[in-house]
């Protein structure tokens, strides 16, 4: 690319992803990290030169892929096809490759005999995929398609990588806000089914969690499934009456 494409690419990079970071903002937390990486992917689309599709992988520990926020059904397929074939570039993630780029998919079967050979089918001709994270067996991936082959230089490599870059970052924060109203609702139900023992029992509330710790241990259940239970069963209780 040109030195006036790249500056180009970047400044669309920078507007891509500052309204996506606005959106966020004026949308709130009930988007989700689904909301997210749609805005990612979309971007991805939109700013990285001869891109076609796009989509994001998250590799599960146990190899499973699940496919997120895919531009198009052919990128949901593909996905599929590596979890069933068990090799791809997504898997291929697991191995800290932090980029995988393919000129031409019909010519990588030796890599991947049987998922290149079905990619080429359905008309992709090369591939960019950037590793987001890998961490306790488990991966994300960027993956950049597009349907012909060779087109992929350093220039866009760097374009792409820079927004992988970001996406992770959004990435990552949007799972951790995620993480902290999960952490919140767990805090909230507890309280609440403190607040039941200590009126049922007439204890304090360093009683009352005790008795949430033990009958967690001696249920097996964590702390927070014992405490939505009891505190379903007080509305059970009056609902009844």
């Amino acid at each position: 690319m040109s030195q006036e494409t790249v500056e180009r690419v970047g400044a669309d990079l920078a507007r891509t992803l500052d309204a996506a970071a606005r959106r966020l903002l004026e949308r709130g937390e009930e988007e989700g990290v689904d909301h997210t990486l749609e805005l990612v992917v979309r971007g991805a689309v939109q700013t990285v030169p001869h891109v076609d599709d796009a989509g994001i992988s998250l590799v599960m520990s146990d190899r499973k892929i699940e496919s997120h926020a895919p531009s198009t059904g052919r990128v949901n397929d593909l996905d599929r096809l590596q979890d069933q074939l068990g090799e791809g570039p997504c898997l291929d993630s697991i191995g800290q490759e932090q980029r995988i780029v393919v000129d031409d998919m019909a010519a990588a079967t030796d890599r991947w005999p049987r998922f290149a050979a079905a990619a080429a089918e359905r008309g992709v001709g090369s591939l960019m995929s950037f590793q987001l994270f890998a961490e306790n067996g488990s991966a994300g991936a960027l993956n950049l398609y597009a349907s012909r082959p060779h087109v992929f230089d350093e220039s866009t490599a760097d374009a792409g990588r820079l927004f992988a870059a970001q996406a992770a970052l959004l990435l990552h924060g949007a799972q951790r806000v995620q993480g902290l109203h999960a952490a919140l609702a767990s805090r909230d139900v507890i309280g609440q089914a403190k607040g039941i023992l200590m009126e049922r029992f007439g204890v304090g509330q360093a009683r009352a969690f005790s008795m949430l710790v033990e009958s967690s241990q001696s249920t097996n259940l964590k702390l927070a499934k014992v405490a939505e239970w009891l505190v379903g069963e007080a509305e059970r209780r009056g609902a009844a009456g």
